[in-house]
C-alpha cells in the first residue's frame, strides 16, 4: 500500500510540474494544475502515515510504536548478559536439566547474618564465572563474575539480567561503584540485586538473591 501511494505521488507530481509550466506559459488548464497538486500532496501524506504505523521488526520482536508486551525484554538480545529469572529457586535436577553438569560442586556450611547456619552447596559453571548457591535443595542465590561487561546505571544493570524494577524496589546502597537493591520484584522472585564494579562501571560481580530469608 505504501508503494502504491508513493507511485501515485510521483506520477501526480510529474503531472503537476508539466501542467504548471503550461499554465504559466498560456494561463490554461488551471484546474488540472490544482487537482494534480492536491493528489500529489494527499498521496504523500497517506504514504507517510502508513510508514509511521507499519510494524518494524527489530531483535526478533515486532514493535509498532507501542510498548512491547510484558514477556518481551526492554534489553536487546545482543545486550542481555543472562536471563537470571530462569534460575529462581530451581532444584538441583532442574538446574542440571537446564545447564547440564556443573564444572564443580562444593558442599559447605553457610553461617548467615540472620544467626543461623545452613548446609549449602555451590555449583560452578562458565569457567568459574557463574555460581549457584543451593540451600534446602533450591537455588537461593546466583552470582555472576564480570568479564568486561559494562552497565550505565542501576536500572540498566537490572535489565542486563532480564529484571525489571518492581513497585516496591528499595535502594539499600548506591556508592557509585556498588548498587544494592532489595524487594526488587516480587512476582519475578527477585529479593535482592547487588552489583559491584569500578569507577568506569565495568562489572566486577553481581549477586542475585531469590530467597533473602537465608541471608
Amino acid at each position: 500500500m505504501f508503494y502504491f501511494f508513493m507511485f501515485l505521488w510521483f506520477i501526480s507530481g510529474i503531472i503537476f510540474l508539466v501542467t504548471f509550466i503550461r499554465w504559466f506559459i498560456n494561463k490554461r488548464n488551471g484546474k488540472v494544475v490544482v487537482a494534480s497538486l492536491l493528489i500529489s500532496f494527499i498521496s504523500l501524506i497517506i504514504g507517510i502515515v502508513i510508514t509511521a504505523n507499519e510494524p518494524v521488526v527489530t531483535n526478533n520482536f515486532v514493535m509498532n510504536g507501542r510498548e512491547a508486551s510484558s514477556n518481551q525484554k526492554s534489553t536487546s538480545n545482543e545486550e542481555l548478559i543472562i536471563d537470571a529469572l530462569q534460575f529462581a529457586k530451581l532444584t538441583e535436577a532442574e538446574l542440571k536439566n537446564l545447564l547440564g553438569e556443573p564444572e564443580s560442586k562444593e558442599d559447605w556450611k553457610f553461617d548467615s547474618l540472620n544467626g543461623n547456619s545452613y548446609s549449602a552447596t555451590t555449583w560452578i559453571y562458565d569457567n568459574g564465572n557463574q555460581e549457584f548457591m543451593f540451600i534446602d535443595g533450591k537455588v537461593v542465590r546466583f552470582t555472576f563474575y564480570g568479564t568486561g561487561q559494562k552497565y550505565k546505571n542501576g536500572e540498566h544493570a537490572l535489565s542486563l539480567f532480564g529484571i525489571k524494577p518492581g513497585p516496591n524496589l528499595t535502594v539499600v546502597a548506591d556508592t557509585g561503584t556498588a548498587i544494592r537493591y532489595q524487594r526488587v520484584h516480587e512476582s519475578m522472585k527477585i529479593d535482592e540485586f547487588w552489583i559491584t564494579g569500578d569507577i568506569d562501571k565495568t562489572i566486577d560481580s553481581v549477586k542475585i538473591t531469590y530467597d533473602l530469608r537465608y541471608f
